[in-house]
């Protein structure tokens, strides 16, 4: 997030003056440069959006006993069809520190649900802002600023 900021900080009055003919090509390149780094953010939007689409659909680990006085933890909803059958959830144990049940089977799927919905929906608008930065990004890369390459009719700004 730093690094994206200082850069355009740095080109802002960056012009190139003369520059292939073109007096706006550091502005240009700043608008490119924006093509790249939306598209590093929608990299790691569409990560977050796999990573809490496959959470919700694999549900949360569960204690699921002792055995051989070894605790069993697990993902016993790993085919996704835990929220609309709740009987599932039976299989998971309170677990229980010092007689103390810890680890509630209904508020950790609620917790899990809830938390991975958001990132997922996070992601999807992450997502679409990246997207339309590029799109910003690549208009401002090929027209500039008009001021004076007349690339869009005229030779004052847009």
């Amino acid at each position: 997030m730093i690094f994206p900021a200082l850069v355009f900080l740095g080109m802002k009055n960056n012009d190139c003056c003369g520059c292939c003919g073109n007096e706006s090509c550091g502005k240009r390149f700043a608008m490119f440069s924006s093509i790249l780094f939306a598209a590093i953010g929608f990299v790691g939007a569409a990560y977050n959006f796999i990573i809490s689409a496959v959470a919700i659909n694999h549900g949360p680990i569960c204690y699921l006993g002792k055995e051989a006085g070894k605790d069993i933890w697990d993902y016993p909803f790993s085919d996704g069809n835990y929220l609309g059958n709740k009987t599932l959830w039976e299989r998971c144990k309170v677990y229980q520190i010092n007689g103390k049940s810890e680890f509630d089977t209904e508020v950790i799927i609620t917790w899990n649900l809830t938390l991975f919905s958001i990132l997922l929906i996070i992601g999807l608008v992450q997502g679409v802002l990246c997207a339309i930065q590029a799109i910003n990004g690549l208009i401002g890369t090929i027209c500039g600023d008009c001021k004076c390459c007349g690339c869009c009719g005229n030779d004052g700004p847009v």
